[in-house]
């Protein structure tokens, strides 16, 4: 965390996996373990994001208590036009997000399979999320053949998909295209976004190895919220 004279900027990691996340390299890899890599990198939140799952989120606060280190719940959800992270506050029970699970057509054997795609379109996927008080982001955009610029979808679906007022920021992995995405002035595409890294880590030195700083004075969705839409001051690529 540094703090400065106007705001807070956190160190946060917005994309980790866990073993419950079939495609994770060390299924002995434990919660604990997970949670002091995340310590030692210096992050002051992280978001769990399995494939189509839930299930380690439980684990991941029960490891966090006393240390400092606000954990969003939240997944990776695999669809015909990309990967999208959904994130929901810090305290919502799990109960409560197997719900969106459903809502959108995920079965409970599917949980922690990426090569389960989500039924529909992102048109009726997005608000499904958005309802259930979640935030979306579009998961790696460049990466073939996940990420939402390199599936097989027509350019104008890109564009729609860009342009879509449920998808709050996007996560890229070159970092010197962040300044065009924030302008709108990237391959066309000519809404002004917020964009993030993130580690997509399946180890757990994987973890932080693309952090970013988000000014934020409480570590809660209204606090990403906020900051996705300031993002000329609020967000920062160390």
């Amino acid at each position: 965390m540094v703090t400065t004279k106007d705001t807070i900027l956190r160190r946060v990691d917005l994309h980790i996996h866990t073993p419950r996340s079939f495609c994770y390299s060390d299924k002995s890899i434990t919660a604990g373990q997970i949670v002091e890599a995340a310590l030692a990198k210096g992050l002051d939140a992280i978001a769990v994001t399995d494939h189509n799952t839930f299930e380690s989120v439980d684990d991941i606060r029960s490891a966090v208590q006393g240390k400092g280190l606000v954990v969003f719940p939240g997944v990776e959800l695999s669809t015909k036009s990309g990967h999208f992270l959904a994130l929901f506050e810090p305290g919502t029970p799990l109960v409560e997000l197997r719900k969106v699970l459903a809502n959108i057509g995920i079965k409970t054997e599917d949980w922690g399979d990426a090569a389960v795609f989500v039924e529909g379109t992102v048109e009726e996927i997005f608000p499904k999320i958005v309802a259930h008080g979640g935030l979306v982001i579009a998961a790696h955009i460049e990466r073939w053949p996940s990420g939402f610029l390199e599936t097989k979808e027509l350019k104008k679906a890109k564009l729609a998909i860009h342009d879509n007022p449920d998808l709050s920021a996007l996560e890229i992995t070159v970092a010197a295209d962040k300044d065009a995405w924030n302008r709108g002035e990237q391959r066309g595409f000519r809404r002004k976004m917020a964009c993030i890294q993130g580690s997509d880590a399946h180890s757990p030195a994987e973890i932080g190895r693309r952090p970013v700083f988000i000014r934020m004075e409480e570590i809660s969705i209204a606090g990403l919220r906020k900051a996705f839409l300031n993002f000329e001051v609020s967000i920062i690529f160390p």
